[in-house]
């Protein structure tokens, strides 16, 4: 029963996620969903620095939302209590600013709810309002660009049990996994392409045969008369300085291992 209330649960947050309206809002807070790794409820507006905190947290959880204006009680339920008013998004944005490094900040979206009227006799004539915030795994980890009162300049937060607190060595060495994993293969300022340009010009610098003459009378004169010719210019011999491995056989190294990895992300082993 419990494993079924926890999907059900999961299932009521990720719609809410996915698609932020009056109703999956309504179908959020009528679950009882109670603080999850990338949900939390604050009764109230925190102190701008508790806000980083939180923030900081769950954009190092992949993402979620804080909602304001509902009551966790101790059963793990909550309780829509409704804010006093709605708090301006430039203030917020600003507020936050001196506490989340760049990439945060522009991950971070604000919606109102109010409600009216609603079928949750609950959520009547009160006012919400959730602080999205927006996966940036290629941004990993995020980290508090400066400290005060329960918040450290320097820390980076993570979440757990529905609570934010500092991350440990091995947390932060799965964040930083979770970086190298989203990011780009290749240089983002320079395509394949280019650098494949660029590599032909230089193998064109260094000739892959000195003193060649047959491959250019091979198809004219004899074998004796071509011996006869490499008296005065030389044998065709290869040149020691051109590289062991020439570019066409490069290129298709690097193809089969692009397909390789490409099919071990996949889970396509042979």
């Amino acid at each position: 029963m419990a494993r079924k209330e926890s999907k059900t649960i999961h299932e009521a947050f990720s719609r809410f996620f996915e698609s932020p309206t009056r109703e999956s809002f309504r179908s959020l807070l009528k679950e009882h969903v109670g603080e999850l790794r990338n949900c939390d409820f604050k009764e109230d507006w925190p102190e701008m620095g508790a806000l980083a905190k939180h923030v900081l947290g769950i954009g190092n959880a992949g993402g979620g939302c804080l909602i304001l204006g509902v009551k966790e009680n101790a059963d793990k339920t909550t309780s829509p209590q409704g804010l006093q008013q709605i708090k301006d998004k430039a203030d917020i944005s600003n507020g936050l600013k001196a506490y989340l490094p760049e990439p945060l900040l522009a991950a971070v979206e604000t919606a109102d709810f109010k409600y009216e009227a609603s079928e949750y006799a609950a959520l009547v004539g009160k006012l919400f309002q959730v602080i999205f915030v927006h996966a940036r795994p290629e941004s990993l980890p995020f980290v508090a660009q400066r400290g005060t009162t329960g918040l450290r300049a320097g820390a980076i937060y993570v979440r757990r049990e529905g609570q934010t607190e500092e991350a440990s060595y091995e947390e932060v060495q799965n964040l930083i996994r979770q970086k190298l994993a989203a990011a780009p293969q290749t240089e983002e300022a320079r395509g394949i392409k280019e650098h494949l340009e660029e590599l032909k010009v230089l193998y064109a610098e260094i000739p892959r045969n000195l003193n060649a003459p047959g491959s250019l009378f091979e198809p004219l004169f004899s074998k004796t008369a071509l011996q006869f010719a490499s008296m005065f210019v030389g044998e065709s011999k290869s040149n020691p300085n051109y590289p062991s491995e020439d570019y066409q056989a490069f290129v298709r190294r690097i193809l089969d291992a692009k397909k390789s990895l490409i099919e071990a992300a996949l889970g396509l082993g042979k």
